[in-house]
């Protein structure tokens, strides 16, 4: 029972269980009432289509016709391109398996298993008509009939059993928007109060849009009323992403300032105190989400009247706290955007951007996992052609299986080892019904019974995380190993041998991956630190070159916070620490740059402010290119240029302009603050430090 009560959400994990249980059964029946010649495919079907929403169960179940369809046109092509020369078709098959694979890695959600279920479908038809090619398109038909039976049957399930799919997605999608601001809302009052959890937190925060952003194709199709409310919430997502990026901004502000006015740091702790009001407001409904807003423009007013006090003076607490204040109402612009972007979602508001956030492909890790598939199926080519083994077509056949499988996992190693785990649990389990009760009768309702327990069992550990892994390998192979069939049932001769080629297909995928080019968390993160160098790099000269936005620029970095989190817990803290430490750097210092570079543009600051910058930019580059750097810029030159700026604030009566001197010199400041803090992990292999910056 104490099991029970750690798990929340054990309810829905019995309901999903259960579901795709009778779905599988009743796709297994259709198949056997059918008489197709491999039922076990109907059953499987449903286990891998089937997910934890109904929107994800219908975006897998689309796109794994679409996989399916594209799968048989390549196993015929394969075929009637060479069907009787075999290195010639060993050849194309590891070329169709290595490019779906390749594929599938720069494509997002399950576009990319479309490609990886295209890939090995067509290696199942090839190889199941090698020895008969004039067959291969009852193959490809029938293998086609499997998985629209098991799609279909998944699909009914999910809609009888789940009444009201529309209306609960569009109140989860609420709830995780709502929630999302407010806990900006925290973090953003924790960084004023100069918490160093407010960054900790912003940066969980980051990590976690991509997630999210994802997550929102598939509750837009369970929410088929709510089309509006989910385009919003990709424009709220990557406000938010901007927001917390002007939050990292402020506390460089506030950690770089030589001293804080008593006046300001009442001021920070009086808008960390609304902000946390706020926070509480947002999630709740709609009409507190409009007092939030409300509260938020009088937060936006006094803080603009305070500007307006401090920003005339010439004093030098009035300079610093001008800096300051001109960040921290930046962002409460910027989260007042974001918190509109919300409130006209609830309201089904059209809105007019269409801007999220996008992950980019990995061409490197898509031609690598290519490679490896490729190469994995020219070996099993070879094993199969020089022994003979009346199972090799089915152990070719698996081993695609395998290999398109693990391509698409962030960490292939780790998981091989769980699928390997968990079809030896498939194995011993189907020592239960293949040996025990299918002797006994041919009855389907006598295989049914023990057959429905193992499975349910199965979808339960599903849905606990640490068994996960394991659980989707049992599943998807426990109805193979059975060999079921409308002729016959499988002997003990025969589940060996199937039992034989699970396994060593499982164990040549995870020693081809852990062999050709193998990866490692290591390796990926010298990977991820090097496109963080790459970022850098692009802001040699940044009124020049290739056009970079600031909003381009979030979305890029926030992409390499998500990688950062994906990784966390494989590796030391203190690496994750300095890689979190460095891509915080790499996002402000490149944020600031493009402030200055669109301020200078606009004729709004000197030039020699860009100047500044560019040439602390330029230290970064070479410290990450040479490890060294090359005519840095000294103390000394930093504060004659800040000097500069301070004296032409000073002479100027303008507001406007005097705001923008101070943005200016708060985006100077921000640089050079990152520059020297992170100085360590911008040595090539260096380490940041976190907390204090390099002496």
């Amino acid at each position: 029972m104490s099991w029970l009560k750690l798990q929340p959400n054990t309810l829905s994990a019995v309901l999903f269980s259960l579901r795709t249980t009778i779905a599988s059964l009743v796709a297994l029946a259709i198949a056997f009432w059918m008489e197709m010649g491999s039922p076990q495919w109907a059953a499987m079907t449903v286990w891998i289509v089937a997910q934890n929403s109904r929107g994800m169960s219908l975006s897998k179940g689309r796109w794994r016709v679409a996989g399916t369809l594209l799968g048989m046109v390549g196993g015929i092509s394969l075929i009637a391109v060479a069907p009787q020369h075999p290195w010639i078709f060993f050849v194309l098959l590891a070329g169709w398996v290595g490019w779906c694979t390749g594929m599938a890695c720069l494509l997002e959600n399950f576009r990319g298993y479309a490609m990886v279920l295209a890939g090995y479908t067509g290696a199942i038809i090839a190889v199941g008509a090698a020895e008969q090619p004039d067959q291969v398109f009852y193959i490809a038909m029938a293998r086609g009939s499997y998985i629209l039976l098991g799609v279909v049957c998944e699909m009914v399930a999910g809609m009888v059993t789940v009444p009201g799919a529309d209306r609960l997605a569009r109140a989860d999608l609420q709830k995780r928007m709502a929630t999302l601001l407010s806990e900006t809302a925290s973090a953003l009052a924790l960084v004023l109060r100069r918490d160093e959890r407010g960054v900790a937190e912003m940066t969980r925060i980051l990590g976690s849009l991509q997630g999210l952003n994802d997550q929102l194709e598939f509750i837009r199709i369970d929410s088929r009323h709510a089309g509006e409310e989910a385009d919003q919430a990709y424009v709220t997502l990557e406000r938010v992403s901007f927001v917390l990026a002007r939050g990292v901004g402020v506390r460089s502000r506030l950690a770089s300032a030589p001293h804080l006015p008593d006046r300001l740091a009442v001021g920070l702790e009086r808008v960390a105190g609304e902000l946390d009001d706020i926070a509480a407001l947002l999630r709740k409904d709609v009409a507190h989400v409009m007092d939030g807003l409300g509260q938020l423009e009088t937060m936006l007013q006094e803080n603009h009247a305070e500007l307006e006090r401090c920003l005339p003076r010439d004093d030098e607490d009035a300079l610093q706290q001008s800096i300051v204040g001109v960040g921290v109402e930046i962002m409460l612009i910027d989260f007042r955007s974001a918190v509109e972007s919300h409130y006209a979602g609830l309201r089904k508001i059209p809105g007019q951007e269409r801007h999220r956030i996008k992950r980019r492909a990995d061409g490197r890790l898509a031609a690598i996992n290519a490679i490896r598939a490729a190469v994995a199926i020219l070996i099993g080519a070879l094993v199969w052609e020089v022994t003979a083994w009346s199972y090799g077509g089915a152990y070719m056949s698996l081993l695609s299986v395998v290999c398109a499988r693990f391509a698409i996992m962030n960490n292939m190693i780790l998981v091989s080892k769980y699928f390997f785990y968990g079809a030896v649990c498939s194995v011993l389990a189907s020592i239960i019904p293949v040996f025990l009760i299918m002797p006994m009768s041919s009855e389907y309702a006598v295989f049914a019974l023990p057959f429905s327990v193992l499975m349910f069992l199965g979808g339960l550990a599903l849905r606990v995380p640490s068994l996960a892994g394991i659980a989707a390998s049992y599943v998807n192979f426990f109805p193979w190993i059975m060999g079921l069939d409308n002729q016959g049932r499988v002997d003990e001769v025969t589940w060996f041998n199937q039992s034989l080629v699970l396994l060593l297909a499982l164990l040549s995928g995870i020693q081809v991956f852990r062999t050709v080019l193998p990866f490692s968390v290591t390796q990926a993160w010298a990977q991820l630190r090097r496109q963080l160098v790459k970022e850098i790099q692009k802001l040699k000269e940044p009124l020049r070159g290739r056009a970079q936005t600031q909003r381009l620029w979030t979305n890029e970095t926030t992409l390499r916070m998500e990688q950062i989190i994906r990784f966390a817990g494989q590796i030391p803290q203190d690496e994750i620490d300095s890689m979190i430490r460095g891509t915080l750097a790499v996002m402000t210092v490149g944020r600031n740059l493009l402030t200055l570079r669109d301020l200078v543009t606009l004729g709004r600051l000197p030039p020699s402010a860009l100047k500044a910058g560019e040439h602390m930019v330029r230290d970064i580059i070479h410290l990450t290119e040479q490890g060294r750097e090359d005519n840095p810029m000294t103390s000394e030159q930093f504060m004659q240029e800040q000097t500069h700026l301070e004296m032409v604030f000073h002479g100027s009566r303008a507001f406007s302009r005097r705001r923008d001197l101070a943005a200016g010199i708060g985006c100077l400041r921000i640089i050079r603050f990152e520059y020297q803090t992170s100085r360590a992990f911008f040595l090539k292999g260096g380490k940041a430090s976190v907390l204090e910056p390099a002496v």
